[in-house]
């Protein structure tokens, strides 16, 4: 079978994380099927220097009417697994839907890349309604190849486009010929807007991401996410001022970057904590499956999330998870592998408290509750499963 992947967003030099999973998960596709060949197809969604910038209008002409910065490029993940890398400019969807026509004519370049290196795609699979969804949706009707959705958006649909959801995220969820989604609270959101999803995981290398030694010594925390409004990293720091007040002693862990940073920073300052807290920054897959393994908990006070691919990473180390109550939080944290409570930061720091003087967590039955429910041997065959549904 051969698949053409269109993720929304990917990581660039600048951003190295950034829809990661995406690239991470195509890959895995791959190689749990030798016998397939998967495209990625890629116009720079965040390479800044494809950006044009709004309040630059005259910098912003001189570079769309030159030569993109950035040439096509052809990357091989595995022997059957190549990125196509065809450049495109963005910018705002104020003005002529921000190149929206110039991404679908890059991504159209690669999908006749792909099909001179592998053959005809049978299944072009877009992450993310828009812009990904609206790019399958002009490759499905030019070349006559259905398209599946996996929706990811959080909240969904995104503050930026509650004004143009009916332009712009719901025509490619309506015409696709499958969607999924990544929890069942998305799917119920989905329903809310005439769209019919149906589930399917996150996926990741858990052959990768495995349990480590056992920790001793400080308890040590672990928080994964980028330093956004979203993950609200401020409850976490409040709540662990309050685990410090009691005397336990802990290490916090943060991996990730963003603009609020140098806030979060200052907070953590004012709470006196910087004796607790270890900002580590990006990381890469080596550097976060060595913070995991190192750590007895990992905490998440996101006000919104679907189905982050971090705490499927801790599972999979066998680490316990205690996560805020967001929509979908029940699906994923639950039995041996952790705790959903409500959001606030006196319960979780009461609870942190607990489990530093005894934690009743076993990393081999964290790992089992990831593996039966969660597991990436079982994800692919499901999907699989949609492809063909969807070929028949």
């Amino acid at each position: 079978m051969n698949v053409f992947v269109i993720p929304s967003w990917y990581p660039s030099e600048q951003y190295p994380s950034t829809g990661i999973f995406f690239r991470e998960q195509s890959r895995l596709l791959a190689t749990h099927r030798p016998n397939w060949n998967v495209g990625i197809s890629l116009w720079g969604s965040h390479e800044p220097k494809l950006w044009l910038k709004a309040y630059a209008p005259l910098g912003g002409f001189i570079k769309y009417n030159s030569k993109p910065p950035i040439r096509k490029y052809e990357n091989q993940l595995e022997y059957n697994c190549v990125e196509f890398f065809t450049p495109a400019f963005t910018w705002t969807r104020k003005f002529r839907n921000g190149n929206i026509r110039g991404i679908i004519a890059a991504n159209r370049q690669n999908f006749e890349r792909f099909t001179t290196h592998f053959g005809r795609p049978d299944v072009i699979h877009a992450h993310v309604s828009y812009p990904a969804g609206a790019i399958a949706r002009a490759l499905s009707e030019a070349y006559q190849v259905p398209y599946v959705i996996t929706e990811h958006m959080s909240p969904f649909p995104m503050a930026s486009f509650k004004k143009d959801i009916q332009k712009t995220v719901l025509p490619p969820l309506r015409a696709a010929g499958q969607v999924l989604a990544v929890s069942q609270a998305l799917i119920k959101r989905l329903s809310e807007f005439g769209v019919r999803a149906d589930r399917i995981s996150n996926f990741l290398d858990d052959r990768f991401f495995t349990p480590g030694s056992a920790q001793t010594g400080r308890f040590t925390l672990v928080a994964v996410g980028r330093l956004e409004a979203q993950k609200n990293y401020e409850a976490l720091l409040e709540s662990i001022a309050h685990v410090q007040k009691t005397g336990v002693d802990f290490a916090l862990k943060v991996i990730g970057t963003g603009s609020r940073e140098k806030h979060l920073r200052n907070q953590c300052s004012q709470l006196h904590l910087d004796g607790n807290v270890e900002w580590l920054g990006e990381c890469n897959q080596n550097e976060v499956r060595q913070a995991l393994r190192s750590a007895n908990l990992m905490v998440n006070t996101s006000r919104h999330e679907n189905q982050p691919v971090a705490i499927l990473e801790a599972m999979a180390c066998g680490v316990p998870v205690l996560t805020f109550d967001w929509d979908g939080a029940d699906e994923l944290v639950f039995g041996d592998a952790g705790e959903v409570l409500p959001s606030d930061p006196i319960l979780l720091a009461e609870k942190v408290k607990s489990l530093a003087q005894k934690n009743p967590y076993d990393p081999q039955k964290v790992r089992a509750t990831f593996e039966d429910h969660f597991g990436t041997v079982a994800q692919v065959q499901k999907l699989e499963q949609y492809y063909q549904r969807l070929l028949e």
